[in-house]
């Protein structure tokens, strides 16, 4: 069986929020270039802007059995950003992995978390 029914509703098919690659990929492009844009600017702007990246996306795909694209959404982002930290002078491109650790202990980013409740579409409505 493809998908499963529950109460009436199609599992499979009323998850409209599950993260799709194509748009996943369009996203990442638009933060990389974003985020190219920002390299000179305060580490605490950063950290805001990149916090407030990850928060709006939980929000909306915060779906239940989606944890693992919000992971891995979190890793691409501190990926994207530690990429940037080093490339904004000679010094800091010996900066490694543990440098970018110590930096997250103090401006840490939100972790992933599901925001809307396994609850199906039709209980909503009546």
């Amino acid at each position: 069986m493809m998908g499963g029914f529950w109460g009436g509703v199609n599992i499979q098919r009323d998850s409209t929020h599950k993260t799709q690659s194509k748009r996943l990929t369009r996203k990442l492009t638009a933060l990389r270039q974003e985020a190219w844009r920002l390299m000179h600017t305060p580490l605490a702007e950063q950290h805001r802007w990149y916090a407030s990246v990850l928060r709006g996306h939980y929000g909306y795909y915060g779906m239940p059995h989606n944890w693992r694209s919000l992971n891995g959404f979190l890793q691409e982002v501190r990926r994207i950003w530690f990429n940037c930290l080093r490339r904004r002078s000679q010094r800091n491109r010996r900066m490694g992995w543990n440098w970018f650790e110590a930096l997250t202990a103090c401006l840490p980013l939100p972790q992933p978390r599901i925001t809307h409740p396994w609850t199906p579409r039709a209980a909503q409505c009546g």
